[in-house]
């Protein structure tokens, strides 16, 4: 074996490995999937997941879409908002208000073990927040609260 043949090989791994890594980062979303009315301006599709959230055989999709709103030394703010559609029907269910908070987390759990996901969500009363001046140091007051389903009704 030549040392060049192997050199040659090794960059033409590295360089379709690369290609490729930029081919599948670059696939497009398809919007057809969600309803026009779901997405708000400034807003794009951070993370969604299919949960059984209430008592109908349909399951639901969990939307979480989300905004960068400020970048700080040892934290990021993001505005963030959830939406419940069905899977199959695309109805929309929930849309929630907009919220600050320095996740961008989807956690749905069935805590209560009923079979119905809830989603459980963290975000700053208000969008109200501190900062000393080197931008460190976020004083807030959190909220927690959880979106459930209960025979059929938010």
């Amino acid at each position: 074996m030549n040392i060049n043949y192997i050199f040659y090989v090794f960059l033409f791994s590295c360089i379709t490995n690369t290609g490729y890594a930029q081919f599948r980062a670059s696939e497009a979303t398809n919007w057809d999937r969600y309803p026009a009315e779901v997405q708000k301006p400034g807003f794009g599709l951070h993370k969604n997941q299919r949960v059984q959230m209430d008592d109908s055989s349909e399951l639901e999709e969990v939307l979480l879409f989300a905004s960068d709103n400020g970048h700080y030394p040892y934290f990021d703010l993001f505005k963030c908002y959830y939406v419940i559609i069905g899977y199959y029907s695309k109805e929309v269910k929930y849309i929630s208000e907009v919220t600050l908070s320095d996740q961008r987390e989807l956690l749905l759990e069935d805590r209560n073990n009923d079979g119905k996901f809830e989603l459980y969500r963290r975000y700053m009363k208000d969008g109200k927040f501190s900062v000393d001046k080197n931008g460190n140091n976020l004083k807030t007051e959190w909220r927690f609260d959880r979106v459930e389903y209960k025979n059929n009704e938010k």
